[in-house]
């Protein structure tokens, strides 16, 4: 399960080995520079080594001028510091975000500890080359935020239009991307493109102006013109902008330009929109006054260690896993569903292929109800299973349908045979429904993959009139012109239902072939048909799983 609490500390997996060696072993030896904290506060300020000034010193204009300045190194946002001679050796001088677990601003030739850095926690060292890498990726950075149209020139539609009813499909169809924003690109495309369950966002009370201009971004220059059936396309200058909101709205800059994951993007709605319909409660607690044990997230993120090494599974079983694991359930029936596959890294996955179940449905395994007189819940195993709603008894619950928004509170069979005992002629006037759990379907509307850190997704495009659906395949950047600008491309997926029941009914067989397809997956030898390599996409790589309640209407 994901939780809204950040480390003081950042994790060091995604920094380069010359970033890696700088962990200090141990310290040889204290120069006449070296920061002792025990002993700070005794004798005289002790002067910074001469070479110390002479790395800053001696350094180009144009370096010089770089110093204190931010940029994006291996995907963390960074300050550089200058430059810093050892033993003829020349390294940079980064200064991390974050404090990072196991640094401590020591320079990786001699293991000493210097006093480059606010918090020696952040500090690191790099070599010439890595930092020339690191200049070159920032100044294309740069090179990129001219020339973008501003929100005043891009395309805008106020007008609010429904999800599209039909599929819009070829090049230059769907959201195209923008640099390292495919992660952005396509879990819009699965919000938004064919369904309205999230358009709340789009129109909700935000509390601050910089969310006033995110929220309108998205909305009148990405979403509208999405579902803007003369054309369906959205230019890369309006993910741009967006990014660019974004960053400012969360105060990292990193949205602008570095490639994160979709959970990061999502959690934006959940902390700064308020916006997380998803609750769960530990099993057969009642909710505090005050709901502190009540969890509320946007999505939902698995565990699942797959402990008998099973070579494949569903995500309903990952999803029944997961809360009996914690356990948890579900406080409400929820308007939607995002499961997060259980990941070991970003693009690794507990299993080796994962079935997405087209259905999930809601029962007493899966939902806690409580029981309004006693308090007690239909996991409490003295209570009977059954409860019921009574427009007489508890006349402020709905008989028709179960709230999304507060706890499910209902009568068990005990206490509604308690109340109604002694009733006698005036118990013709009280209506008494079964609470049916099981009417409550959640149906699969979206895939989101990754792999090697490239998102596409498998979106299902319903028309609600006819009853009809088909699936799509969409990537932001499934093709490139001159090398800088990206073609995006939809294409219908006609044997999505079919793939899903081959591996439903014969699994073993049907990824044996997988299985096949992936030995074949070499360099050289990558001649797959396009429903080869989505089969291997949508079974391999699926990483972010959307539903929507069947029973209820969100347009």
């Amino acid at each position: 399960m994901a939780h809204n609490g950040h480390s003081s500390a950042v994790s060091t997996s995604n920094l380069p080995d010359d970033q890696q060696n700088s962990k200090l072993p141990n310290t040889i030896g204290k120069p006449t520079w070296y920061h002792d904290e025990q002993n700070v506060n005794t004798g005289k300020p002790k002067s910074p080594d001469p070479s110390y000034e002479r790395s800053t010193g001696n350094i180009h204009d144009s370096m010089k001028a770089m110093i204190g300045e931010t940029l994006i190194y291996n995907q963390q946002q960074c300050i550089f510091k200058g430059t810093h001679p050892c033993r003829n050796k020349t390294f940079y001088v980064l200064e991390n975000e974050r404090a990072m677990t196991g640094y401590d601003g020591t320079c990786p030739e001699c293991y000493q500890s210097l006093s480059y850095f606010t918090d020696r926690r952040k500090g690191f060292f790099i070599s010439e080359k890595s930092f020339n890498d690191a200049m070159r990726k920032h100044k294309s950075g740069m090179e990129q935020s001219k020339g973008r149209n501003p929100v005043n020139e891009l395309k805008t539609i106020t007008q609010k239009l429904p999800p599209l009813e039909s599929p819009i499909v070829g090049r230059n169809k769907g959201i195209a991307g923008d640099s390292n924003s495919c992660y952005i690109d396509a879990t819009i495309f699965c919000m938004f493109a064919y369904n309205g369950i999230f358009d709340d966002l789009l129109n909700m009370d935000v509390p601050s102006e910089s969310l006033k201009q995110l929220q309108s971004v998205l909305r009148d220059n990405i979403v509208h013109v999405l579902r803007d059936e003369k054309s369906g396309f959205v230019e890369r200058d309006a993910v741009f902008q967006l990014r660019v909101r974004l960053s400012e709205a969360t105060q990292d800059r990193s949205f602008k330009e570095v490639e994160k994951d979709p959970s990061e993007f999502l959690r934006v709605f959940e902390e700064l929109f308020k916006y997380a319909p998803i609750k769960t409660i530990p099993r057969g607690q009642v909710p505090k006054p005050d709901k502190s044990n009540v969890t509320i997230n946007i999505i939902w993120e698995m565990f699942d260690a797959n402990p008998q090494n099973l070579l494949s599974t569903s995500i309903a079983s990952i999803f029944r896993n997961s809360l009996s694991e914690i356990p948890a359930k579900l406080a409400t029936i929820p308007p939607f569903l995002i499961l997060v596959a259980p990941r070991h890294k970003r693009s690794e996955r507990s299993y080796r292929y994962i079935i997405p179940d087209r259905q999930i449905t809601l029962d007493h395994d899966i939902v806690q109800i409580v029981c309004s007189k006693c308090n007690r819940t239909n996991h409490d195993p003295v209570t009977p299973r059954d409860f019921f709603f009574c427009n007489k008894c508890q006349p402020q619950e709905s008989t028709t349908q179960l709230s999304t928004d507060a706890v499910i509170k209902a009568l068990c069979a005990d206490c509604l045979n308690k109340m109604h005992e002694n009733l006698y002629n005036e118990i013709k006037n009280h209506c008494t429904k079964k609470v049916e759990l099981k009417k409550h379907k959640l149906n699969l509307f979206a895939v989101l993959c990754i792999e090697t850190c490239h998102y596409v997704a498998f979106v299902k495009c319903q028309n609600r009139n006819i009853q009809k659906s088909t699936w799509v395949f969409f990537d932001s950047m499934s093709d490139r012109i001159n090398d800088e600008q990206n073609i995006p491309l939809v294409e219908e997926v006609p044997y999505f239902d079919q793939w899903i029941d081959k591996a439903e009914d014969t699994s073993q067989h049907f990824f044996d072939y997988l299985d096949n397809l992936r030995r074949r997956a070499g360099p050289m030898s990558q001649k797959f048909s396009p429903d080869d390599m989505r089969r291997l996409r949508l079974f391999r790589d699926g990483a972010f799983f959307f539903y929507e309640n069947a029973n209820m209407n969100y347009h």
